[in-house]
């Protein structure tokens, strides 16, 4: 497992599963980051496997990922608006 710090949109895996054991959004104003299991920035609204999101009286967002994390099949796309976003992957 490897920690992965991303501070753009990016695509982490094309078209080759994936597994995201934890994610992290970090910021000092609102904003938000949705995970998407698809092989390019389509950003299709059934696909969106992890949300976060932060305002301004709340730092961080981390979702409730259960032990054996959330696979991604089709690759994994980050739709990143601001901040930081730190993902647990393997």
């Amino acid at each position: 497992m490897q920690i992965i710090r991303i501070a753009a949109d990016t695509q982490l895996a094309y078209d080759v599963p994936i597994t995201i054991y934890g994610a992290r959004l970090v910021h000092t104003e609102a904003t938000t980051c949705n995970i998407y299991d698809e092989a390019d920035s389509s950003k299709t609204a059934a696909k969106k496997r992890i949300a976060l999101a932060v305002m301004a009286n709340q730092l961080t967002d981390e979702p409730n990922i259960p032990a054996e994390g959330i696979k991604f099949s089709e690759g994994c796309y980050v739709d990143w608006t601001a901040g930081e976003v730190f993902l647990i992957v393997d």
